[in-house]
């Protein structure tokens, strides 16, 4: 028996129980690595995790990987991605654009609906990346939108991104305002704001601050989708910088992930239960083709 064949033996003495993760190389130019957690039976929803580029704050992927392994105990497929190398050299990020993000993304989509094809989809989007999934949600009428302390206005990107080079000026990050995706990001008619984004089609939003940053300018955006008749539901929970981009025990509490899991399982599945245990039994790696 191979060791394939081990792996899936594990996971069926195990129902309910398992999650499976596979690794992909993504994109037309193989540039993205995928990561899709997948429940121990046949998946009833997705949910895709739309994190901010290379040119944004990193983003903690320990948490999307809980937030990914809860879900798929709740019986919800999870695709993450993002760049097979952020720490290339910036040349190829400064060429990118918000097109080629967007596209990133439905190619990722497309991908987690091949291998788990189910009917409802969620989309979770992160800092500069809750753009993208607004973007991308335009396609899926009434697919719940989690936001994770979303950028919801571009110009605030490019002064947030001025501010931390002139506070380093001997940084080596790429200069934002230099990019493709800068110049975009100035230009309000290619790149709207969070409500410009999600068009008029009401649709379940959560968004998610930390208690150090808050709200802040992005609040009135919140406030014109709730004005527009999304149901909107806010959380803020305790910053824990500390331990950003870390990997964090598993016995650790998370408020973030468990909340989030709860309502993307509340607005995907009709139930708010998510199993008590977890346990990873296979993680395979391949190609996507």
């Amino acid at each position: 028996m191979g060791q394939e064949d081990r792996r899936e033996a594990v996971a069926r003495s195990a129902p309910g129980t398992a999650v499976h993760e596979q690794v992909e190389i993504l994109g037309a130019a193989a540039h993205l690595l995928g990561c899709r957690h997948t429940p121990d039976g046949e998946p009833r929803a997705a949910v895709l995790v739309c994190t901010a580029p290379p040119l944004d704050h990193p983003v903690d992927a320990g948490r999307t990987a809980r937030l990914g392994r809860h879900l798929a105990r709740a019986g919800v497929a999870v695709q993450r991605f993002g760049s097979l190398d952020p720490d290339a050299p910036p040349g190829g990020a400064a060429a990118v654009g918000v097109d080629a993000l967007v596209e990133d993304a439905r190619g990722a989509l497309e991908l987690l609906r091949d291998r788990c094809p189910v009917e409802r989809v969620g989309l979770l989007g992160i800092r500069l990346g809750a753009l993208v999934a607004a973007r991308l949600a335009r396609a899926l009428p009434a697919a719940p939108l989690a936001l994770w302390q979303p950028a919801t206005r571009p110009r605030a990107v490019l002064e947030e991104a001025a501010r931390a080079r002139a506070a380093a000026p001997g940084s080596p990050t790429l200069d934002v305002l230099g990019t493709r995706l800068g110049a975009e990001l100035a230009e309000g008619a290619l790149v709207g704001g969070l409500v410009d984004e999600l068009g008029p089609e009401p649709r379940p939003l959560l968004v998610a601050w930390t208690a150090a940053e808050g709200a802040g300018a992005a609040a009135g955006d919140v406030a014109r989708c709730r004005a527009r008749g999304f149901p909107v539901e806010e959380l803020t929970v305790p910053c824990d910088g500390d331990r950003a981009g870390r990997p964090v025990p598993v016995a650790t509490p998370d408020e973030l992930v468990e909340r989030t899991t709860t309502w993307f399982a509340r607005h995907l599945l009709g139930t708010a239960a998510v199993a008590p245990a977890v346990r990873i039994t296979s993680v395979d790696v391949g190609e996507a083709s």
